[in-house]
């Protein structure tokens, strides 16, 4: 699984359809505020055995809009950063900047890249992926109007 910035994954990109989803990656283990129920949040498709989350916009009829991706495979510039410690993380992406810092967890930021990666007890756990949010909107808000 090779992450692609401002993209989404090499295999699914900001902007494609649940129904692509299904197609690449099978029928989610946990669909969270299915069709948007509370009017506010995504339509988030958990596959947890795959390492990754989907998060679909519902006011942009259900288009990826972010990725969450848990995979230790999941690749970056042909760099597996999921499981480093702090300092293999800053070694390699010496551009992150700290934004939270607390005794157990710690968020660092690739603005340029829209990367978030989440370290809990110094560890790469998770990296968050999303797309330039203005260029999203430029390219989706129009659809069905």
């Amino acid at each position: 699984m090779n992450i692609v910035p401002l993209i989404g994954l090499k295999s699914i990109e900001f902007g494609d359809s649940k129904e692509k989803a299904n197609e690449l990656f099978g029928i989610p283990e946990l669909i969270e505020n299915e069709l948007g129920q509370d009017g506010v949040s995504s339509e988030i498709w958990d596959y947890q055995s795959k390492g990754i989350q989907l998060y679909f916009d519902p006011d942009l009829e259900f288009r990826l809009w972010e990725i969450s991706v848990t995979s230790e495979t999941a690749k970056l510039n042909s760099i597996k950063p999921i499981g480093f410690n702090e300092s293999e993380l800053l070694e390699h992406f010496p551009n992150l900047v700290l934004e939270v810092n607390d005794d157990i967890f710690k968020e660092y930021v690739d603005p340029s890249n829209e990367l978030v990666f989440f370290l809990r007890n110094n560890v790469v756990k998770r990296i968050d992926i999303s797309p330039n949010i203005d260029d999203y909107f430029n390219r989706f808000s129009g659809i069905g109007t």
